[in-house]
């Protein structure tokens, strides 16, 4: 089941959930306020085999974290 991104309109934040494809475009409820969220657009996880592939591996702050461009809040984007 793929993962999806949503954000809370109530101000409880962001949060993922697991959802099949059919429900994909419907707003998934917060797990903290049970409100409906929308979907929001995520960039791709890139991932490479060799730790230079994108900079420094993720685990030491680079990686697909450096790659982000999106507007994301990502801790290390910034």
């Amino acid at each position: 089941m793929p993962l999806y991104d949503y954000r809370c309109e109530q101000g409880c934040g962001e949060f993922r959930a697991f959802r099949p494809m059919a429900e994909s475009s419907q707003p998934a409820p917060c797990p903290q306020c049970d409100t409906p969220a929308a979907r929001t657009l995520a960039a791709p996880m890139l991932a490479g085999a060799s730790p230079g592939w994108l900079g420094a591996s993720p685990a030491a702050g680079g990686g697909w974290r450096r790659a982000c461009g999106f507007g994301c809040s990502h801790a290390g984007c910034r």
